[in-house]
């Protein structure tokens, strides 16, 4: 098998090969060696677990999965499917396991979870991408570069799975980080702009909540319907990370409430502040209503008015209407309406 092997550059380095992403044989040590397809179809690896991570749209990886990989047409099926949510199925001794991971490449929102579907057997592991996902680099990292990554295939499946059990919950931290941050702002910040931004956000809780309770669901799953390979050591591993994904879970009920909170405070504050001023002009309604009845019944364009030939009317007048003021001010505050 050491003649198989290729050498091992980084692996955040190791170049595609047409519709093989990488693939690698364990050492069973926590090392691993490169491979490629000539070394995959001819089987030269031997008896060493072998990892192969696939591009679902290159044509090469299509046929070499629908006519040598020698798994069930309707795993096939799944492991090729351009939208998928996260679940977990025995068939015959594999398991079918498709799980999301948050979108960490470059320009890419983190809630648009990017699935990664996975055909474990005892020892094999075939995981399958539509997009870019960081953590199968990185554990491959753990394999070539440190030496210290799984030793069997089932390891590598639950190695997989905590790592990308742990990038949600950094996402989920920064998304926590952001409500607080936004909460200190409530008595600051003009409302509309926080409350767009806490839409946002709101959004982003719905959108990570959508995958992870299927998620957890499917690895709950995989506690009661595991396949014999599975050891108990495997089963703890994945029972902590659906217990992980329960909490958070839970996190994100916690901050959708927080965002619902700050949102009513938000609405509150606006509601207050609109009832001030509508309070502010029905107080000036109310002062000006007399001054607007007597200006407007001395404004009438008919015979008779009194002062019409007086120079002295007008002023008559205007003190007449400030006393109206005055008195409207005094009975106001009397009633404690100001």
């Amino acid at each position: 098998m050491a003649s198989a092997v290729n050498p091992k550059p980084s692996a955040h380095k190791v170049e595609a090969e047409d519709g093989l992403l990488f693939g690698c044989a364990l050492d069973g040590e926590g090392g691993a060696g490169l491979v490629g397809w000539k070394e995959i179809e001819d089987g030269s690896t031997g008896d060493a677990p072998l990892w192969m991570h696939l591009d679902n749209v290159s044509e090469r990886a299509i046929t070499w999965l629908n006519e040598k990989s020698n798994i069930p047409a309707s795993v096939v099926s799944a492991l090729l499917a351009k939208e998928s949510r996260p679940r977990s199925l025995r068939v015959e001794d594999g398991l079918l396991v498709i799980l999301r991971g948050v979108n960490l490449n470059e320009g890419a929102e983190p809630e648009d979870m990017v699935a990664i579907r996975m055909w474990v057997e005892p020892n094999r592991i075939i995981t399958v991408r539509y997009e870019k996902l960081l953590t199968p680099r990185d554990v491959l990292g753990d394999l070539i570069d440190s030496g210290h990554g799984p030793h069997t295939a089932p390891d590598l499946f639950v190695s997989l799975s905590e790592k990308l059990s742990l990038k949600i919950n950094d996402v989920i931290i920064q998304l926590e980080d952001k409500l607080g941050a936004l909460e200190e702002q409530v008595e600051t910040e003009q409302p509309t702009k926080l409350r767009s931004q806490l839409a946002e956000s709101r959004q982003d809780t719905v959108a990570l909540r959508r995958y992870l309770s299927p998620q957890r669901e499917a690895l709950a799953n995989l506690q009661y319907d595991a396949p014999d390979w599975l050891t108990a050591t495997h089963k703890m591993g994945i029972r902590e990370t659906a217990d992980r994904t329960m909490r958070y879970l839970e996190d994100l009920d916690a901050a959708r409430d927080r965002a619902v909170v700050v949102l009513d405070e938000l609405a509150n504050k606006m509601a207050e502040s609109m009832n001030q001023t509508m309070y502010a002009l029905s107080i000036v309604a109310a002062i000006f209503l007399p001054v607007s009845f007597l200006t407007g019944l001395l404004g009438i364009n008919v015979g008779g008015m009194p002062g019409v030939d007086s120079g002295l009317a007008f002023w008559l007048v205007c003190g007449i209407m400030s006393v109206v003021i005055v008195l409207e001010i005094l009975i106001l505050k009397r009633l404690k309406w100001i």
